[in-house]
């Protein structure tokens, strides 16, 4: 990613937290509980841009539900970006789960185990 994407990757994270902070009309976004955009990545023709969302204490359904609202919610938000950023056009929105707290636990868990002497290769 360029500079002039990641720029604008860093611009576009912030006025969907904006956006996402005011509210949105869908229950499956509001009721989803808190929910922190962790990372967006925006292609170099600034055509895509691909959000990371993490959801604080959600399950898997909820998740799911979050993405769907989220998708639902897609032309709405990118009406919004349009008009906070005073663009000609806006980088289509792409939802997903960020998953790197989750799998950085399972690293961890699993090293814990290995150095207490129950992990792989150790026989019993």
């Amino acid at each position: 990613m360029g500079q002039r994407a990641i720029r604008f990757a860093k611009m576009v994270q912030e006025e969907l937290s904006e956006i996402l902070l005011a509210g949105i009309k869908d229950p499956r976004v509001q009721n989803a509980g808190f929910l922190t955009i962790t990372h967006v990545t925006v292609s170099d023709d600034l055509g895509v841009a691909r959000v990371l969302i993490t959801l604080h204490d959600g399950d898997a359904h909820r998740e799911q539900q979050l993405i769907r609202g989220l998708e639902s919610a897609r032309p709405f938000l990118q009406r919004e970006l349009m008009k906070r950023m005073r663009a000609k056009k806006v980088p289509e929105l792409r939802f997903a789960i960020d998953k790197t707290d989750a799998q950085a636990e399972r690293v961890e868990a699993l090293l814990r185990e290995i150095a207490s002497g129950n992990g792989l290769g150790n026989p019993q």
